[in-house]
């Protein structure tokens, strides 16, 4: 289970998955690469996260939709994924400066398995972690992303791993968060990096968690405070979506669209200088390279389905947000920051 429901939390109405996390999708795998070294001005908090689909999505890729709440960010490949409505690689999340590195990375494992490739599409999502991490530095390598797809299982770790190192959000530690639910017959799993929002931005819902917000009060007083984001440098959000029902582009652009709710219940406050980028793939049909046409029978739009994706869609993102708090732990930045964070360590 993740964090947020390890600690007896729950929101919405559908239930979660087995897992809890993204993995709830069948044939959904993903790996980390955490890069953690040295310290002072030059200090390295940051790393690759991979997101893998099953089976080979460049010979047969997967039916793919995006939606950007605000577009200050670095992102690669969306206006395929957006026109063709395509995904044939894995997705990596990593820092901004290691964008043009990653897409490197999945061009060489394709090249790898389809040596006749002639044009890639590598799907890159990304936040700055330059407030933890030296990120002009640019320590991500190619064969760092490589290593977090070849790590890639479907037991998903949360917390200050691969591209959650580095990142804070709400003025608390951030980093990886995932979630799922199941809107029978079908399932909805959310992979976040949440990197934005002050703390007067974060939501959390009804319970127990004013209880254990409460009791960190006095360490957050007691805290270096995070620095303050950078003008035109206002945070970021990534968060990808998986999902075994059969829906053509547009519905899983739609279904992105729904994840940007969930944000906002959490508090994510999608600012002028904000990167907030969704991205959606189905894993119950392809798309053959090649192949002139493809029989599917899809869910219909006008369908309680439908509505129960949606539903869905935001209740895992909110939860995947707030569960990447939670199992953030503590973490001293460059030049000593220190967020405060609650993990209760």
């Amino acid at each position: 289970m993740n964090a947020f429901r390890r600690v007896g939390l729950s929101l919405g109405q559908f239930p979660s998955g087995p897992r809890g996390t993204i993995a709830d999708v069948r044939g959904v795998r993903v790996g980390h690469r955490t890069l953690i070294a040295g310290g002072g001005p030059d200090a390295v908090r940051t790393g690759v996260t991979a997101v893998v689909p099953p089976g080979d999505p460049y010979a047969a890729p997967l039916p793919a939709g995006a939606f950007v709440l605000h577009g200050h960010g670095k992102a690669a490949g969306l206006w395929q994924v957006y026109h063709l409505g395509e995904l044939e690689t894995p997705v990596l999340v990593t820092n901004t400066l290691a964008v043009p590195r990653c897409a490197d990375a999945l061009i060489t494992w394709t090249l790898a398995r389809h040596p006749q490739a002639r044009s890639v599409n590598p799907a890159v999502l990304e936040c700055n972690d330059g407030r933890l991490s030296a990120i002009e530095t640019r320590p991500v390598t190619e064969s760092d992303a490589l290593a977090a797809l070849e790590a890639a299982s479907d037991e998903v770790a949360e917390g200050c791993v691969g591209a959650g190192t580095g990142v804070v959000a709400f003025g608390l530690k951030s980093g990886i968060g995932t979630a799922s639910r199941v809107a029978e017959p079908f399932a909805v799993g959310v992979l976040a990096l949440p990197n934005m929002g002050q703390r007067e931005d974060l939501r959390f819902p009804p319970g127990p968690a004013p209880l254990l917000l409460g009791g960190k009060e006095d360490r957050w007083s007691g805290a270096t405070p995070s620095p303050p984001i950078a003008e035109g440098e206002q945070g970021s959000l990534v968060v990808v979506l998986a999902t075994d029902a059969p829906l053509l582009p547009e519905q899983l652009s739609r279904l992105a669209r729904r994840a940007a709710l969930g944000a906002g219940r959490a508090g994510a406050p999608a600012t002028a200088g904000s990167g907030d980028f969704f991205l959606a793939f189905s894993v119950a049909w392809r798309i053959p390279r090649g192949q002139d046409r493809v029989q599917v029978e899809f869910v219909a739009d006008r369908s309680p389905a439908t509505d129960g994706l949606y539903r869905a869609a935001a209740e895992a993102t909110e939860e995947a947000i707030l569960s990447a708090l939670l199992a953030a732990t503590p973490l001293v930045g460059r030049d000593g920051v220190t967020p405060p964070d609650l993990s209760g360590s």
